[in-house]
């Protein structure tokens, strides 16, 4: 692979879209958006390329020091625990945060109402 296949298969591991890696891969200024994306698109077909991505992406998955996969399943033993021990607090507050995890609560009012002092501040000038 070359560098700038190297830097784009990092890139789009990292998250980016096709086209914004191939732009900042190979710093194309003055090519047109229709060009850029029917060459990233080819760029990432290409098998080493694709591999790498491939390699780099499962790199990032194995460092990842909490997913939100080990979140429910911590969860889901507390849950079981508690259910266990005839905790019906710890049952609750096991289903609350699964349920806040998944986005299953009501959404939040947040009162963003604020006082605000505007000050005008001069600069002067003055030459010696």
């Amino acid at each position: 692979m070359t560098p700038k296949q190297e830097h784009f298969a990092q890139c789009i591991a990292d998250g980016m879209t096709q086209a914004d890696a191939y732009r900042t891969s190979y710093g194309v200024d003055k090519m047109k958006d229709s060009s850029i994306h029917v060459n990233a698109s080819k760029l990432v077909s290409d098998t080493k390329v694709a591999q790498r991505v491939a390699e780099l992406k499962a790199k990032l998955s194995a460092k990842a020091l909490w997913t939100r996969e080990m979140s429910v399943k911590a969860l889901v033993s507390a849950y079981e625990i508690a259910r266990d021990t005839s905790n019906s607090g710890g049952m609750t507050g096991a289903i609350k945060e699964i349920n806040a995890m998944h986005g299953f609560n009501a959404p939040q009012k947040i009162d963003l109402n604020a006082e605000l002092t505007l000050r005008r501040i001069e600069r002067v000038v003055v030459k010696p």
